[in-house]
């Protein structure tokens, strides 16, 4: 964790010291040892929210805030000036959709400091995460069954003794917590139902407000397209696997990968050969090894993959991007007017090129590309020759696409990783 990071953490619980709040799904580990991926689940109430509000607004270490607030729950997304990200959920509610699953005064008058810290007692935390964990249809996580498992015989009977008593359910030791019992559901959720926080009218408020919650982030969320392109052997997979870290571990975003394009419609082999088998055949080819020469061969390939993107570009906005998620295209359009050959197609790239004005456009384009002579280095697939041409041609493209179309268009050359994913990280951010 860096310095900016940690200050600010230590800052913001010295300036909580008295106020009423509790840090959930704290194992007692280090705060200045918080990973990337590490959130902070707090208990507040409404005075500590406006306090901690104001105290996100007036800090200098942010390049940028967004702030999210739905049903019992406030979150907020802290990009650091200096790259590193924290994400603070502000909880005024257990809540999983209209169900109260655990009432803040319970948790509010049988919590206890830890190291300055305060949160909840370990009966309390074991009973918080298997709660929401068993609400969402799974069993214990790892991390917490770890935790818990360091714990004498004595102190997990005990735990899972008041747990079994207070919902009716039949855990007979730790292991047995990490798997997920529809039995136990059913024990807990008609427990539920007898708390007056889950009274008829207050689970229709609850639904009401979830609703909304949903209809207001489907309104104000945004989705982005981001494609990678590049000859083989540029770096673009290793490249692509790091971004995808980046993206959904350490900035929380939702993520689906896609390679090449929608994929509404199956590769044209697997009519032939079926879907699995097409699939396998597919990876083991190398590229640019098919034969076809015929012209009206590869303008119907062509037509049935362009298909493919005007009736898949609607597809993926009504599954993916009106839900906020960031698709990322291991590849895309560009290759039908770069690289044809790639998909066994034979023909001159105009049409290709003017078609793609109806195609979906991507928020974000990177070409990666690199010389020659490093590209044989990293992979032995294509010539000297042809990679030379083929960059070329992108780089041309790209530079074209950047005046014409809407998106960006953004050339790389990929010969440090860390400069690399930086310079596209920069670029997200702008936008996201």
């Amino acid at each position: 964790m860096t310095i900016e990071k940690n200050n600010f953490i230590q800052s913001l619980f010295k300036s909580l010291q008295t106020e009423q709040y509790v840090l959930l799904k704290w194992m007692g580990e280090d705060l200045t040892q918080l990973s990337d991926t590490s959130d902070l689940d707090i208990l507040i109430t409404k005075e500590v929210e406006e306090k901690i509000a104001f105290f996100i607004k007036d800090s200098t270490f942010f390049s940028k805030v967004e702030k999210e607030t739905f049903v019992g729950v406030t979150h907020y997304y802290l990009y650091f000036k200096n790259g590193d990200f924290l994400q603070i959920d502000l909880l005024n509610k257990f809540i999983r959709k209209d169900v109260v699953y655990l009432t803040t005064n319970e948790v509010f008058e049988n919590s206890i400091t830890i190291k300055g810290i305060k949160t909840y007692p370990a009966s309390l935390l074991f009973e918080h995460t298997l709660l929401f964990n068993l609400l969402n249809g799974s069993g214990l996580p790892e991390k917490y069954f770890l935790h818990f498992n360091k714990l004498t015989k004595q102190e997990q009977f005990s735990i899972l003794d008041k747990f079994n008593f207070k919902y009716n359910t039949t855990y007979t030791n730790l292991t047995t917590t990490t798997q997920f019992n529809p039995t136990h559901k059913i024990a807990v959720t008609t427990y539920l139902k007898s708390l007056k926080e889950n009274s008829f009218f207050s689970k229709l408020k609850h639904k009401v407000a979830y609703t909304k919650g949903i209809c207001s982030q489907v309104r104000d969320k945004k989705g982005l397209i981001i494609t990678f392109s590049g000859v083989d052997g540029a770096g673009k997979s290793t490249i692509i696997n790091d971004i995808l870290y980046l993206l959904g571990g350490k900035y929380r975003k939702k993520i689906v990968v896609l390679r090449h394009r929608p994929s509404l419609l199956p590769i044209i082999s697997a009519w032939k050969y079926g879907k699995k088998q097409a699939e396998q055949k597919s990876v083991e080819r190398l590229p640019r090894q098919g034969n076809n020469n015929s012209k009206v061969s590869s303008y119907l390939r062509f037509g049935y993959y362009y298909i493919d993107y005007l009736l898949g570009q609607f597809y993926i906005w009504s599954k993916y991007l009106i839900r906020g998620y960031t698709v990322v295209y291991d590849r895309y359009y560009f290759d039908f007017i770069i690289d044809g050959k790639r998909s066994n197609i034979n023909m001159s790239a105009t049409l290709p090129k003017f078609l793609y004005a109806f195609v979906a456009k991507p928020d974000l384009n990177f070409f990666l590309y690199a010389d020659a002579a490093t590209i044989i280095k990293r992979k032995q697939e294509l010539s000297p020759s042809v990679i030379t041409q083929l960059t070329k041609k992108y780089l041309s493209l790209f530079k074209d696409f950047s005046k014409k179309h809407k998106g960006k268009y953004i050339h790389i050359e990929n010969l440090n990783k860390q400069n690399t994913l930086q310079t596209i990280i920069h670029h997200y951010l702008k936008i996201a």
